[in-house]
Parts: C-alpha cells; sequence; structure tokens
C-alpha cells in the first residue's frame, strides 16, 4: 500500500480508563462483529475493519482509547481469539479493549513511524485509493458499526448496504484523483452518501 515509510502509529489521547460500555449491536440486525465474524473474514477486512471503527470512535464518537493501528492490534486479537475459543461471542472492540488496557502508554506511543495529530488522522482518499477491496468493506462496517452503537442521538443516517458506500466512494476518489479533494477524509466523503430526509408531500 502507498504509506508513509515505517509503521504508522497513533498518538494516545487520553488514558485506557476513558473506555465507555458500549452497546453489543451490529450494522444490521443479525451480524455481530465478534470472534465467530473475525475467523471468517479476511485478515485485510479486519485492518479495515479497525481503522474505521477507531475513526468515528475517536472522532465523531469522541471517546478515548482508541487510537491503536491495525499494525498494532490485528495479530494480537487474532491470537487472542485462538487462544480463548470460549470468548468468540466477545466483540472485536471488547477484546480491543482488553488488550490495550494491558499495554503500558510507553509502549503504545514508542511505535515507530510517524504520529498523526490531526482529524481523521492518514484515513483521506490519498490513503483509500490504494486500499484492497476488503479493507475498504471493513473499513465503512467499521465506521458504521460504530454510528449505530457509539454515537448518541446520531444526525445522520446509513440505511444501505456497506458496499454501496464502497462504491460511492471509490467513485469519488478516482473522479478526484491527484486534486485537492484527493485529501478530503474519507468520514466526510462517507457523509455525502448519508440518508436524505424525505420530504412531507405537499398539501
Amino acid at each position: 500500500m502507498r504509506k508513509c515509510v515505517g509503521v504508522l502509529s497513533l498518538i494516545l489521547m487520553g488514558t485506557v480508563s476513558g473506555w465507555s460500555q458500549p452497546q453489543q449491536a451490529a450494522v444490521k440486525p443479525g451480524q455481530l462483529f465478534d470472534g465467530k465474524w473475525w475467523s471468517k473474514t479476511t485478515a485485510d477486512e479486519h485492518s479495515g475493519f479497525i481503522n474505521g471503527a477507531a475513526d468515528c470512535l475517536t472522532w465523531t464518537a469522541h471517546e478515548k482509547g482508541f487510537n491503536a493501528t491495525p499494525e498494532q492490534l490485528v495479530e494480537k486479537i487474532d491470537k487472542f481469539y485462538k487462544e480463548h475459543p470460549e470468548s468468540a461471542d466477545l466483540s472485536v472492540v471488547e477484546v480491543w479493549k482488553k488488550l490495550w488496557a494491558k499495554t503500558p502508554s510507553s509502549a503504545a506511543a514508542s511505535q515507530p513511524g510517524e504520529t498523526w495529530k490531526n482529524a481523521h488522522w492518514y484515513l483521506d482518499g490519498f490513503w483509500w485509493i490504494d486500499e484492497s477491496p476488503d479493507q475498504k468493506l471493513g473499513f465503512i462496517r467499521g465506521y458504521l458499526w460504530c454510528m449505530k452503537t457509539h454515537v448518541t442521538a446520531p444526525t445522520e443516517e446509513y440505511s444501505k448496504p456497506a458496499s454501496f458506500y464502497v462504491e460511492k466512494i471509490d467513485t469519488f476518489t478516482k473522479a478526484n484523483a491527484n486534486s485537492k479533494a484527493d485529501r478530503e477524509k474519507v468520514a466526510s466523503i462517507l457523509r455525502r452518501y448519508r440518508d436524505r430526509p424525505v420530504s412531507a408531500p405537499a398539501k
């Protein structure tokens, strides 16, 4: 992937003591992002899910402690589920919290690579173009999962399948490659395709 040299790491914002208790819900009825889902999906989708969930949890839900990168988490989560098959019903984010709570702040902050402080980090159109289809799908699923479970009184609704938003963002980023719009954050691009209010028929 076209990335900055080295493993990307994000600045820790706040402490893990700020964890909140999420609802166990899904983007659509019956879809739980837990160990069973994890075992049936690809590493690329796992990576995308971590990025999407972290983006929304940090910058839209304004929760602290979700700044880890996929490079820091995916292998650890994979190992946890393999070593604890009895925890297959535990959500990916709950496992994330368990693992990150055991990671000293100094160790997490010392990951090699650049530090990203700007809103939505490096997750822009330039980044999106180089991601695989599974990474893109995972990102949308993670972001929308967060919107439905962690955002209080959300002002945006997304009722279409995740693949719909992947296609729309693909079209936008390809049309705006190598332009200023290429640096628009994926979260902002996604917002363009939110559900629009249906106007009441004129009487």
